[in-house]
């Protein structure tokens, strides 16, 4: 169909009453997925995606641990009731994510602070679908419940995400030398105010 075609289809469609999709119509038509945010200690036959998650994203380079290290850190991390913990992302029922909340995966600068967020992964198909801000959410939560009034991390590549979440930078990230360092009090509103 030709340029004047499409634009003579279109003004006769809206001289019909039809109406152009806006963007607020076309994001209704899009399937929202379920995404629940679950602790690995209750699913512990996850433990090993998990651990194979952690080795794809960071198990080259100079961390210099074997797969098998990565498995033992993983069900190390898998806690129900205290840090460390971690929580998995099932994205209409399938693991698509995760996050831990530790106090053995810092930085230096800051070792006297935690505990600290680590191994935060979104699949690839899962990305922009909320789960990391699900994820992240639902940590802070826990962390919370558990009596913690801040949390921490280090990132080398997702400061944005972070700071979109809240989270304030406390340190920039040197290129090739350090991650950055950001903070979050996550204290009730009340707390904080108090």
């Amino acid at each position: 169909m030709s340029p004047a075609r499409a634009n003579r289809t279109l003004r006769e469609a809206v001289g019909a009453g039809l109406r152009a999709p806006t963007i607020a119509s076309m994001e209704e038509s899009v399937v929202r997925p379920d995404v629940r945010v679950v602790p690995l200690a209750e699913h512990p036959a996850l433990v090993g995606l998990v651990a194979d998650w952690h080795w794809k994203e960071w198990g080259g380079g100079d961390h210099g641990r074997s797969p098998a290290q990565w498995l033992d850190t993983v069900r190390a991390r898998a806690q129900a009731d205290r840090v460390p913990f971690t929580l998995v992302a099932l994205v209409d029922g399938v693991p698509a994510g995760s996050i831990s909340v530790c106090d053995d995966d810092l930085d230096e600068r800051f070792a006297d602070r935690g505990p600290w967020i680590s191994g935060m992964v979104v699949v690839g198909a899962a990305r922009n679908l909320g789960v990391g801000r699900a994820l992240l959410g639902t940590a802070e939560e826990i962390a919370r419940g558990l009596g913690y009034p801040e949390l921490w991390l280090h990132t080398a590549e997702a400061e944005g995400f972070y700071r979109r979440c809240g989270w304030e930078l406390v340190a920039p990230k040197v290129p090739l030398r350090r991650d950055a360092v950001l903070w979050r009090d996550i204290r009730a509103d009340d707390a904080r105010d108090g």
